[in-house]
């Protein structure tokens, strides 16, 4: 507990005093003494409203005096990292050498790493053909969360990989933002191959913003997509896959890294190592927030100063 005002705490013992002293009786003449029959003014009921109206004054001392009750630390700023998760939803994140496939190991890894960012605003890109922003900046990583997990390869109709975009759409998300730190991180399995935006392009200008891109190439050497034929599910090689070289150039650019993930505790342990690299950090500007005790005394004060005159004044009438 903490006293504001300590200093009206002494007139605490100074009224007991001038309650407990013994007051000097005067002396009242009556022309007949049968008035007073029957009237015993030395029980304890008599005093009640005396008591009353001290324990009132005293309450009103410490209303005076302040006393706060701590309830907690609270933030009073902090601020954490702006984060914009560009994930590629292109026919080939259906890979099979991931299981169940890329795309379901990349969204778990991605949900994982948003609980671990708690203090972060954080922001979904997906894209294919072409990139849309599916969550804009929010704290809200539930909500972020339960988007990724209704994301699929149909999410975005275009076909194709269009990296460029990717990191155009990102950027929107964080040029406005007042954060001291902002990021991208690119999770593909693909070259670029369409989009009307030059990848190197759009990562100089997102250096120029003081936004850092972490690229991801996810997946084996080898593309596996399952394909039916007349109700059979088959498995097909097919052609084409990272362009390691455009990825090393985006990172190295922004100041962000590449990282290669050939298999899921790979993807895993490099999201670790995001995590461990872009640490939040805070100003712990704190302050402690108190409950105030005054208003509740100076209720209970008045209340015990009111029945405390009652009875001492005109319920038990006092005859020194």
């Amino acid at each position: 507990m903490r006293i504001a005002y300590w200093y009206f705490l002494p007139l605490i013992p100074i009224v007991i005093y001038f309650f407990l002293r013994k007051r000097k009786k005067s002396s009242l003449k009556f022309s007949n003494v049968n008035l007073l029959k029957g009237k015993d003014k030395n029980t304890y009921k008599h005093k009640i409203g005396r008591y009353l109206i001290l324990l009132g004054s005293i309450s009103l001392i410490l209303a005076l005096s302040r006393p706060q009750i701590p309830m907690g630390m609270n933030p009073l700023t902090e601020q954490g990292i702006d984060i914009a998760m560009l994930l590629d939803v292109s026919g080939s994140m259906e890979s099979v050498d991931f299981k169940p496939n890329r795309l379901e190991v990349a969204k778990d890894t991605i949900n994982d790493f948003i609980n671990q960012r708690v203090e972060d605003r954080i922001a979904l890109v997906i894209f294919g053909g072409n990139a849309y922003t599916r969550v804009p900046l929010t704290l809200d990583h539930e909500m972020v969360i339960s988007s990724i997990n209704d994301v699929n390869v149909s999410s975005v109709k275009e076909k194709g990989t269009a990296i460029g975009m990717a990191i155009s759409v990102g950027m929107n998300r964080l040029k406005k933002s007042d954060s001291a730190s902002k990021i991208m991180i690119l999770v593909t399995d693909g070259d670029n191959n369409a989009g009307a935006i030059d990848p190197i392009t759009a990562s100089q200008l997102a250096s120029d913003l003081g936004i850092k891109i972490y690229t991801i190439g996810v997946g084996t050497d080898v593309t596996l997509l399952p394909v039916d034929y007349f109700g059979v599910t088959k498995l097909q090689q097919v052609e084409g896959g990272l362009d390691e070289e455009l990825l090393e150039n985006i990172a190295e650019k922004t100041g962000g890294a590449y990282y290669r993930a050939k298999d899921p505790e790979a993807l895993s342990e490099i999201f670790k190592s995001i995590n461990q690299l872009e640490k939040t950090d805070f100003q712990y500007d704190r302050f402690r927030e108190y409950t105030e005790l005054a208003y509740f005394l100076m209720k209970i004060g008045l209340l015990l100063l009111t029945i405390g005159l009652f009875l001492d004044r005109y319920y038990y009438i006092q005859i020194p």
